[in-house]
C-alpha cells in the first residue's frame, strides 16, 4: 500500500508541474489552514471518535483513534510546533504517514472544521518568504486572502514518533 500511494504522490507532483494546478485539502487548524496534497488525505472522521489520554497532551499527542482496525495516534499541530494547545478538536484527518516508517503508516491532525479540497493554480499562492516558520512548517503562502501553512511532513512524523 505504501509504494502505491508514493506513486500516488509522486505523479501529482509532476501533473502539478506540467499544469500548474494541484489538489490540495485545506485543513482547518485553530488560527491557521494546514495545506497538504489531497492524496495524502485518508479520512475525516468525528473527533468523538477518539480515546484522549492524558501522557503526551502537552507535546502534542491527545489520543488515540481507531481507525480501519488500528490504532492511530491524534496530534494537535500547534502543540507539535511549539504553540497553544487550542480548544477540542471537532474532527480529525487521517493522514498517510509519507516517510518510509513502518511504525507510522498513518496518523490524525486534530482540526476545528471539515477540511475542504480545492484544485490550487501555483500562481495563486503567494510565498511569504520573510514570514517566521515554526518547526513544524515548511512554508508560509497567501492563498486566496488567507495565511495558510505548508507543513513539514518529515519532522512531523519524526516528532510523533519520539511522543509515542
Amino acid at each position: 500500500m505504501a509504494q502505491a500511494q508514493l506513486g500516488t504522490l509522486s505523479q501529482t507532483t509532476l501533473l502539478s508541474a506540467t499544469t500548474g494546478k494541484l489538489d490540495v485539502c485545506l485543513l482547518p487548524l485553530w488560527q491557521k489552514k494546514l495545506l497538504l496534497p489531497a492524496s495524502a488525505l485518508l479520512d475525516v472522521i468525528p473527533a468523538s471518535t477518539m480515546k484522549a489520554t492524558k501522557k503526551g497532551k502537552k507535546e502534542g499527542v491527545i489520543g488515540h483513534v481507531k481507525w480501519e482496525d488500528q490504532q492511530v495516534p491524534v496530534v494537535v499541530f500547534e502543540s507539535l510546533n511549539g504553540d497553544a494547545y487550542p480548544s477540542d478538536p471537532q474532527k480529525l484527518a487521517i493522514i498517510f504517514g509519507i516517510g518510509l516508517n513502518e511504525k507510522l503508516p498513518q496518523y490524525a491532525i486534530a482540526l476545528q472544521a471539515e477540511p475542504v479540497t480545492v484544485k490550487v493554480k501555483i500562481a495563486e499562492l503567494e510565498d511569504l518568504e520573510k514570514a517566521a516558520v515554526g518547526e513544524m512548517e515548511y512554508l508560509q503562502v497567501r492563498y486566496k486572502d488567507s495565511l495558510v501553512i505548508i507543513p513539514d511532513l518529515d519532522a512531523v512524523e519524526a516528532k510523533i514518533l519520539t511522543l509515542l
